[in-house]
């Protein structure tokens, strides 16, 4: 019995020292947009800020142009810790993140989405005494 605990421990220690941890910002329903699939809800000259809402709640900021569009910006990052951040000594020299950033902005005429873009970017931070 001892022996099955003592197993056990060891794996569930050693799996939660291997998993990355991750760090989410901004608004989590915009990490599951692709830029294949953006277009599928929301439609320039059709959609409106109400439909906006139902599929990716509040934007994380609003402005207004100069020319009288209304701006919503949506961001989302993502940042998972490398494995090698887990490894006694070597993560002196060398740690960091795996990084995915995204960002949608809307411009509305009234009620009505005007356009869009979307952007997603994959990078990653460097940190340590070896950069």
């Amino acid at each position: 019995m001892k022996k099955i605990l003592l197993v056990t421990t060891s794996v569930v220690l050693a799996t939660s020292l291997f998993t990355g941890c991750a760090v989410k910002t901004g608004n989590d329903k915009l990490q599951s947009v692709t830029e294949q699939n953006i277009d599928s809800f929301i439609v320039n000259g059709v959609s409106t800020k109400k439909d906006v809402q139902s599929k990716l709640g509040g934007a994380t900021s609003v402005d207004f142009m100069q020319n009288g569009l209304e701006k919503w910006t949506y961001l989302h990052t993502l940042k998972v810790e490398k494995g090698i951040n887990y490894v006694p000594v070597a993560n002196w020299f060398v740690r960091g993140t795996n990084d995915t950033k995204k960002s949608l902005v809307i411009l509305f005429d009234g009620d009505i989405v005007k356009t869009h873009t979307f952007s997603s970017e994959n990078g990653e931070t460097a940190n340590g005494l070896v950069r």
